[in-house]
């Protein structure tokens, strides 16, 4: 009995182990064509692998009629890392690889890519050209031609190059492959090959381009709206509210989709969706909703509070305790947890009373906890949440009509009001939720959103939004979403037909292949006309309801957008690598596709290039010129009166690069300095330690045995000395 015993437990541990390698279920069909074994020795020999990352795991997954394995190998020596890669257990395809690595964070030195773009492309198309041999032909290069190279101090840039799939000649956005090679050694730290086996409709009976222009027209996909970007978080307290502008936006429940083969907007069923397809008006709604409850500054003291409610005449704590109770019935065996006053997310000069009731045990089917929100001022109700247990897999006891009037009659009550100036939109629901539903059942949740209204025009960043448990008929989310906004009077707009010509000439309606998702997975493709942008450029979110410019998510010309400058003069330069780098970077862009490198190079110009060197093109390239000199005063560079369009003398360039590494302390140390330039006597006073470093840096040496202090720097010499300078490791 016990060599028995001693048996079993050996045995448990065998299953026990086979149990960690291969989770139940795994071999409920065929074995994999590919062992584990076949799949490890597969990515090494296409990878090297980190020495050091020693602790491997695999797993074996199964999902849209693909079986992978999943091998992941972590560092080991408590720095981090790791390499991860899948590979497809029926044909030994390496499907995903991702490689991260720790990077010691440098220091003023800014990162300058060690390979071109060019040198970059060359790699992974060799990769490409080596895993995906079998869909070579079927790929078609996406351009990146508008990728900018950040020149920063966080880490080492990454190329990254795209390819799509064409089926019968159609792209199929969704399938292709993905690379990313880094820029100071070229190695490849993540390839994605999605490939899909769905069958494909003949694209045989489409309709015509202009017929589906028509479609596109007549459906009205484009919406007028007043439009606030969404906020990442809080406005600070000395930022200037922004103004809602004019806009023709996207928002249709196709989302731009014209079936090709019927000519009709392709209007999903409850819960569908489709790649690409999200991030519409509806989901960007639920988006700020979400920030809008979720997003606010820290809570203030109790003394703080304190003064606050004498001075500013807020209620206190108990009204707004008061204020809650009367719309919501508070079980008794909730506590009230926590009280905190806090700014709105989109007006810091109004406070909310955020207030929380839980308890530790709750009673089995009732309320978990409450939290609840107070405007501070007004007194008014402005959203709460209730946590009931789940309701499971019922089916709803209210349709949408009858989940929609329980959500009126409330909100008649709670904001009478507000509620006459929002409309519902239609186009907003959010789906059924992720639990699929028989025919004929009603979904478990219900959402509304509903939008204020503003000179007839809908207003999307503000509204309240309603959320009905349609199994228990009850509410259990309410947020009112209100600030106060100079709304500019809607005046010489375009009509509705002039902004989708202006929305499609940025979006062209293309015929592509797109797939139909659902809550139990990928299904069937589809072949539709959507608004795309050219591969590789940015895409226009919505346009100018005034004049048609195609704008982004934060309402911004696309023109202003960061984008790489590509120069036509600069071939056989001395300083051709150099001009090319900070043009990929998006510097010196101010003529175009011409750098002019014999020109005489300006203060503003070398300032301007300085900025956005350090601190990203964003909201640099833009600036007026006395912008640009006093941002360069504040940062320490310019000390000397310089009008925008003086010339810059090989002296102040050398000041001014040393300045740019924060090293003027260092260069104004006298008495420490020589120099073996047979001019340094002509050096301006206090120049010596300046010109000292940037010749024992490698920024700047002269002509070899003379500096020529006041030779004026051309633009392709001050290229030349601000790569060196971004290089400069301390």
């Amino acid at each position: 009995m016990r060599r028995l015993g001693q048996r079993l437990g050996v045995w448990g541990l065998v299953v026990l182990l086979l149990a960690t390698l291969f989770p139940s279920g795994v071999w409920a069909e065929d074995k994999p064509a590919v062992s584990l074994e076949q799949a490890i020795r597969t990515v090494k020999d296409n990878f090297a692998i980190p020495g050091d990352f020693s602790n491997f795991i695999s797993s074996y997954n199964s999902y849209d009629s693909r079986s992978t394995w999943s091998l992941n190998w972590n560092a080991t020596d408590g720095k981090g890392g790791s390499f991860n890669a899948q590979v497809d257990a029926t044909t030994g395809e390496i499907v995903n690889m991702n490689l991260w690595q720790p990077v010691d964070r440098p220091g003023p030195g800014l990162q300058v890519p060690a390979i071109s773009q060019d040198e970059a492309r060359q790699v992974a198309e060799k990769l490409l050209q080596r895993l995906a041999a079998n869909h070579i032909f079927d790929l078609q290069a996406v351009p990146n031609n508008g990728q900018v190279i950040p020149l920063n101090n966080y880490g080492p840039v990454t190329y990254g190059f795209s390819w799509q799939r064409l089926v019968n000649g159609i792209p199929f956005p969704e399938n292709g492959v993905n690379i990313g090679v880094r820029g100071d050694d070229g190695r490849v730290v993540n390839y994605n090959l999605n490939w899909s086996t769905a069958a494909f409709p003949a694209a045989t009976g489409a309709i015509t381009s202009e017929k589906a222009r028509q479609a596109f027209a007549q459906a009205g996909m484009l919406e007028l709206q007043y439009y606030l970007p969404l906020r990442p978080g809080p406005l600070p307290a000395s930022a200037q509210k922004e103004r809602p502008q004019l806009v023709y936006i996207l928002n249709h429940p196709s989302n731009g989709l014209i079936d090709a083969l019927t000519g009709e907007p392709l209007v999903m069923e409850d819960g569908r969706w489709f790649k690409g397809g999200a991030g519409g008006m509806g989901e960007f709604a639920r988006m700020r909703d979400g920030a809008a409850s979720q997003s606010a500054a820290k809570p203030l003291s109790p003394e703080e509070i304190k003064e606050i409610e004498k001075t500013a005449k807020l209620i206190s704590q108990d009204a707004a305790i008061a204020t809650v109770k009367k719309w919501l019935p508070i079980p008794a065996n909730l506590t009230l947890s926590s009280a905190n006053l806090v700014t709105d997310w989109q007006d810091p000069a109004t406070r909310i009373w955020t207030l929380f009731w839980n308890t530790s045990k709750p009673d089995p089917g009732q309320i978990n906890y409450v939290t609840a929100r107070v405007d501070a001022t007004t007194g008014e109700l402005v959203g709460f949440d209730l946590a009931y247990p789940s309701s499971g897999e019922k089916p709803g006891q209210l349709d949408r009509l009858g989940a929609q009037q329980m959500a009126e009659d409330f909100l008649r009550q709670v904001q009478p009001e507000r509620f006459r100036e929002v409309k519902l939109d239609v186009n907003s629901r959010y789906g059924p939720g992720p639990i699929p539903l028989k025919a004929g059942q009603n979904p478990p949740i219900q959402y509304f959103n509903y939008r204020r209204m503003v000179n007839g025009i809908p207003f999307p960043a503000s509204g309240i939004s309603v959320t009905v448990d349609t199994v228990a008929k009850r509410i259990t989310h309410y947020n009112l979403n209100w600030g106060k906004f100079d709304f500019p009077v809607p005046h010489n707009l375009l009509p509705a037909g002039k902004a989708t010509e202006a929305f499609l000439k940025y979006r062209p309606l293309t015929l592509t292949y797109t797939r139909i998702f659902s809550p139990n997975g990928p299904g069937e493709v589809r072949l539709v006309y959507q608004p795309l942008a050219a591969p590789g450029t940015p895409a226009a979110v919505m346009v100018d309801a005034r004049n048609g410019q195609p704008l982004d998510w934060q309402g911004k010309p696309l023109n202003q957008a960061p984008r790489p400058n590509r120069f036509n003069d600069i071939a056989g330069n001395f300083a051709e690598k150099e001009i090319n780098l900070l043009g990929q970077a998006g510097l010196f862009g101010e003529y175009g596709v011409t750098f002019h490198p014999d020109e005489n190079i300006t203060a503003v110009s070398l300032l301007r290039a300085m900025l956005m060197a350090k601190n990203g093109v964003q909201g640099n390239s833009d600036l007026s010129d006395q912008e640009i000199l006093k941002r360069a005063r504040e940062q320490g560079w310019l000390k000397e009166d310089l009008a925008p369009d003086a010339n810059i003398s090989r002296e102040n360039l050398a000041r001014l690069m040393l300045r740019l590494l924060n090293l003027d302390y260092v260069a104004r140390i006298e008495g420490i300095y020589q120099v073996t330039y047979a001019d340094a006597a002509s050096l301006a006073p206090g120049s010596l330690g300046y010109v000292a470093l940037a010749w024992g840096l490698g920024i700047l040496k002269g002509n070899g045995t003379t500096f020529e202090p006041g030779h004026l720097v051309t633009r392709a010499e001050a290229a030349a000395a601000l790569v060196r300078t971004l290089g400069v490791k301390p």
